[in-house]
């Protein structure tokens, strides 16, 4: 895939399901029309669309100076990487498989390695990063379920953190497992467009892994 000149200029969205036109687009489109109500703009993209292999653990991003995954340039992970380096804000929306995130964008999230040993080596670049928040929604077909979640966010904490990006509040919506049911539920449908809203205004707090 051929990167974008900015990922700065608008809110990037990540949907992060297998499925096309599923649960995870629906509230991804829902938030994009909230947030640009509200008088935002965003910028969509698939987890789907893009080839990303696997982490190797070779560790050659472990040495102090590196500043590349050695795979970079034999997959699409550039343009992602760019994404979390550049963007202003971010949303990602994902389904919940076996109480955790799907392998598609797990897989990314791992190849994501080489910017925490970045940061661990004092990487200028790292640490010269803003910070910025994330605004999440997952969805899962379970209807109940303490620790549905759980997995996840702190997965996903941890993922973002060397980026000095910073969880919101998310939006953890149960019950959902067609690929019609959320956009087909009024509550939830207007449970997204607000948050998009209350992202514009800034107004989500940051989640504490700590409740």
């Amino acid at each position: 895939m051929n990167a974008p000149h900015s990922f700065a200029d608008a809110l990037q969205i990540l949907a992060c399901s297998a499925r096309k036109n599923g649960n995870s687009d629906h509230a991804a489109q829902l938030f994009a029309q909230g947030y640009e109500a509200a008088g935002g703009k965003t910028h969509t993209r698939f987890m789907r669309d893009y080839t990303i292999r696997h982490c190797t653990a070779c560790e050659a991003c472990a040495i102090p100076g590196s500043t590349s995954c050695v795979q970079e340039k034999k997959d699409d992970s550039l343009e992602l990487y760019s994404m979390l380096t550049q963007a202003p804000a971010l949303f990602f929306s994902s389904p919940i498989y076996f109480y955790h995130l799907p392998s598609i964008f797990k897989t990314f999230i791992d190849r994501c390695q080489c910017f925490w040993f970045r940061e661990f080596n004092r990487d200028p670049f790292m640490l010269s990063l803003p910070k910025r928040k994330a605004y999440i929604c997952l969805v899962a077909a379970r209807p109940v379920g303490e620790q549905l979640f759980t997995g996840s966010l702190l997965t996903l904490k941890y993922f973002l953190s060397p980026f000095n990006i910073h969880l919101a509040e998310p939006l953890l919506i149960y019950g959902k497992d067609g690929p019609d049911e959320l956009a087909g539920d009024p509550e939830t449908k207007v449970r997204l467009l607000e948050y998009g809203k209350a992202a514009y205004a800034d107004t989500v707090p940051l989640y504490s892994t700590k409740k």
